[in-house]
């Protein structure tokens, strides 16, 4: 490989895709040892590639300078001379910043045909899965760049786990704790938060292990009703990207919906329980490459109703996540406590 390449990658967001598209950024590293290896990724999910190893410079964008922003980016890209863009988002803001380049751009291919035909006329045209991450690597596959067969990474610098350490109340630190994850971007793909406090209960009640919530801001009023007892840490909507992982990093194990926290335990190698309501694996958004557990009801002939999710359920019923109990849950989760 020419070792003087200059090679930009671009995935904008959100938390799950860009955490899988860590194992393409250490494989294009690995075909070009050598090159100036660049990223480009929104301003607020930065900190999922700042301190990763492989990467030389971190362009951000924030989506609050809009459209002139974009341009400005446009601008300072080009200045660049890139040899390669690799485009992993493939959307309309993505063309636009590669719009014009002398650099030769590869960008992501999807299915969306095949999408299309799964999730609204349950026709599966789908001859093998194929992972997100795996996705991705077929961007790169003409220039040589190729699978390590290794997982997600997100990494930290040691200062940031001493000043959580700080922040984190003691009696969390003193005993083995259970990561929650009860939130995810749509309604379909939460598992509903009365069985979520039943399986706090349930955990409660083995007298092993604290529980610690994480989420957003918005989450943290959603995630009160977990709050039964002392063991309960409700942490959403109070770390950053990072303290979440190394939070996670320490788990016993994560329970979560289908949500970009799940992907952020797969990259700091914790155990992952998901729970997956509307979408199937089909979509590509399994855990990936790691210890993990999938629960899924697969009789169901409404299942996908959407490639990421709905705000409700097309039928009124949400059998997806309501039949997969508690109980059933718990049983899984004991056999990894």
């Amino acid at each position: 490989m020419n070792s003087t390449k200059q090679i930009l990658i671009i995935r904008l967001s959100s938390i799950g895709d860009i955490l899988l598209s860590t194992p393409f950024i250490r494989q294009t590293r690995i075909a070009f040892p050598e090159a100036q290896i660049d990223f480009v990724v929104k301003k607020r999910f930065v900190e999922l590639v700042q301190y990763n190893p492989h990467l030389n410079h971190i362009y951000s964008f924030d989506e609050a300078l809009g459209f002139k922003g974009l341009l400005e980016l446009r601008k300072t890209i080009q200045q660049k001379n890139y040899d390669y863009v690799l485009d992993l988002h493939n959307n309309l803001r993505s063309r636009l910043l590669t719009f014009g380049q002398r650099a030769k751009v590869f960008r992501m291919k999807k299915d969306k045909i095949k999408r299309a035909l799964l999730v609204y006329f349950k026709i599966n045209l789908f001859k093998e899965v194929v992972p997100i991450a795996e996705k991705y690597l077929r961007v790169g596959q003409a220039l040589g760049i190729k699978d390590d067969q290794q997982g997600l990474e997100l990494c930290w610098k040691d200062g940031q786990i001493k000043r959580l350490q700080k922040k984190l109340s003691s009696q969390l630190l003193k005993k083995p704790f259970i990561a929650l994850a009860p939130g995810a971007g749509f309604k379909t793909k939460q598992w509903p938060i009365e069985y979520f406090r039943s399986l706090v209960q349930k955990i409660e009640n083995s007298n092993k292990f604290n529980v610690v919530l994480l989420g957003n801001l918005q989450e943290r009023e959603q995630f009160r009703p977990l709050e039964i007892s002392q063991i309960v840490f409700n942490l959403a909507g109070k770390l950053s990207l990072l303290e979440s992982a190394i939070v996670l990093n320490r788990a016993r194990i994560l329970v979560s919906n289908d949500s970009g926290l799940m992907h952020m335990a797969t990259a700091v190698k914790t155990p992952v329980l998901a729970i997956f309501g509307s979408t199937v694996k089909e979509l590509g958004f399994f855990p990936y490459r790691s210890k993990s557990m999938v629960l899924e009801n697969n009789n169901l002939w409404c299942r996908p109703c959407s490639h990421i999710g709905r705000n409700r359920c097309p039928l009124g019923h949400m059998k997806c996540l309501k039949t997969i109990t508690p109980e059933i849950v718990f049983e899984k989760l004991s056999l990894w406590m």
